[in-house]
């Protein structure tokens, strides 16, 4: 397949890079994904910034402020704000960590899990619709490719010295990415 190409007045037909369109196309799906799944979380008055921080914690409880923030790929202060606001609404608590004084662990409260309940039921029901047009094969497949690209990915930044490796970041319930 090739793409035509509009430079200068001239149509150009340059054959196409399938590994820029696949790349391309995960961009804007996990972009059209999540958005879609903060529509469905907003109307039970759940944020993007709640959801996320909540499923951080719940993936790692006793985590610090400053793991948050790396997890979440925001400052340290903005992570604070993120922990303050959720702390206000009694779904998170800060508690002492034994190991350092300067450092809170954050923890899931009690009244976040009815709001954890409804996250995993509203993201169950969303992946069976977005999922819906591929039989268990296809998702089979789909799955082991994307572990392979993740572990390649991870691999690579670790030669480079980068931080935490994508399959190794932990998702709800604990498990990481492969």
């Amino acid at each position: 397949m090739s793409h035509v190409v509009a430079t200068q007045g001239m149509v150009i037909e340059e054959p196409s890079n399938p590994r820029r369109e696949i790349g391309l196309k995960m961009a804007v799906l996990a972009r059209q994904m999540r958005q879609r799944f903060d529509e469905r979380v907003e109307q039970m008055g759940v944020t993007r910034a709640k959801w996320v921080l909540i499923a951080a914690v719940a993936g790692d409880p006793g985590t610090t402020q400053r793991e948050i923030a790396a997890k979440l790929e925001v400052s340290d202060v903005t992570a604070g704000r993120m922990i303050d606001r959720v702390s206000a609404d009694g779904l998170i608590e800060r508690r002492e960590n034994p190991h350092d004084r300067r450092a809170y662990r954050i923890f899931l409260t009690p009244a976040a899990q009815p709001v954890m309940a409804k996250l995993a039921t509203a993201a169950e029901a969303y992946e069976r619709e977005m999922f819906a047009c591929m039989d268990e094969s296809e998702l089979a497949t789909m799955n082991a490719l994307l572990d392979k690209l993740s572990l390649h990915l991870g691999n690579t930044r670790r030669e480079t010295g980068d931080r935490k490796a994508f399959h190794d970041i932990p998702l709800a319930g604990g498990r990481g990415m492969s």
